[in-house]
């Protein structure tokens, strides 16, 4: 049946499946089983390269729960796979938002699986598999005005899993999933990665050789330019590039800017704007490169018109709330005009030197 291997391409070969109905208890080597009264960890799942590959569950304590996704998911249902199978598809499609048994298709991107990328120097030793984006991972992206282009711009890719190795350590592995997606920051041709997992407990994970100090955004950066914005992570610079700003990041809000760093972008550009979340660390942290660099560049510091709580504290948040980037023009141009006037004599607002 057609819909089946559809359904199977859109979910990592059914790990997605046991992921979505599982939740995220199948990324341990062994858990219990939710649909019977067992706390004891008695499963785990393996991948079958059979018939095209598709992930099977075991459990140990009961085998009849032993099954491809399909079987294990019509088991929890009290449906026969026998004669209710399109059915078990459409409840799976249908929950699993796939898209897969609609009558008119929606704009979807297939997985494509590139060839796992050994990197086996560097602090930390990993190897990448690689996927084409989702139309779930498109989606969530798109929410902040972030394409596909952009995406590939900088270099960020869908991971399907990631296996770490630690020196001294166990390996470990992370796989991406439709609840927990994964998706990487990639630099140096694939010899560094900054893993980012947005809806997961461990957020990031860091493999090879990655930039020293980390900076994001700065190989995107145009020669020249008017305005640079210092924001605080990856998924705000290219969110504030999708928007038509100019902007970069440093691994974390309090990394340490270096006066090289700086004066290159003073070069380059006629202002710099420090602009964090606007909780109170981002506040702090943006306050201090503001006083840290006054007098010597032309600096500002630029606070969201945002609450601060954790789904109002960035430019993303800020996009995403249907603020415009005609919004944003006006209130950057309003907050740094002072500053330009103070240090150079050059205004934003009139767009004329008066020296």
């Amino acid at each position: 049946m057609q819909e089946r291997e559809r359904i199977l391409d859109r979910t990592n070969r059914g790990y997605d499946i046991f992921t979505h109905y599982i939740k995220k208890d199948v990324q341990r080597k062994m858990f219990a089983n939710p649909f019977r009264a067992d706390s004891s960890p008695s499963c785990r799942l393996y991948y079958n390269q059979k018939n095209g590959g598709i992930w099977f569950m075991v459990d140990y304590g009961a085998s009849e729960w032993s099954g491809d996704c399909f079987s294990v998911v019509a088991k929890s249902m009290h449906m026969n796979t026998s004669t209710e199978f399109r059915e078990l598809l459409k409840t799976i499609d249908k929950e699993m938002d796939l898209h897969v048994m609609d009558d008119e298709p929606v704009n979807y991107h297939p997985i494509k699986k590139v060839s796992p990328q050994a990197v086996d120097e560097g602090p930390v030793a990993f190897k990448a598999n690689y996927q084409a984006f989702k139309a779930g991972e498109i989606r969530y992206w798109q929410r902040y005005g972030i394409t596909p282009e952009i995406l590939a711009k900088y270099e960020v890719k869908s991971l399907f899993s990631c296996k770490f190795f630690p020196k001294g350590k166990e390996p470990y592995t992370y796989h991406g999933s439709y609840m927990e997606p994964m998706y990487g920051y990639t630099f140096n041709s694939g010899s560094g990665i900054k893993v980012y997992r947005p809806f997961s407990k461990t957020r990031f994970l860091y493999g090879g050789h990655l930039p020293k100090p980390y900076v994001f955004g700065w190989k995107q950066l145009p020669a020249s330019g008017d305005v640079v914005i210092i924001t605080g992570g990856e998924k705000d610079t290219m969110t504030l590039a999708a928007h038509g700003f100019t902007a970069l990041a440093f691994n974390s809000e309090s990394a340490k800017i270096s006066e090289e760093h700086m004066k290159e972008l003073s070069e380059r550009f006629h202002h710099i704007v420090f602009m964090y979340d606007c909780d109170e660390t981002g506040k702090r942290e943006s306050a201090a490169r503001l006083e840290e660099f006054t007098g010597r560049f032309h600096v500002s510091q630029l606070v969201l018109p945002l609450s601060g709580s954790k789904r109002e504290k960035d430019i993303s948040d800020y996009f995403h709330l249907g603020y415009t980037s005609e919004n944003f023009q006006q209130l950057l141009q309003k907050n740094i005009s002072i500053n330009y006037d103070k240090f150079t004599g050059y205004s934003l607002l009139s767009g004329r030197h008066e020296y």
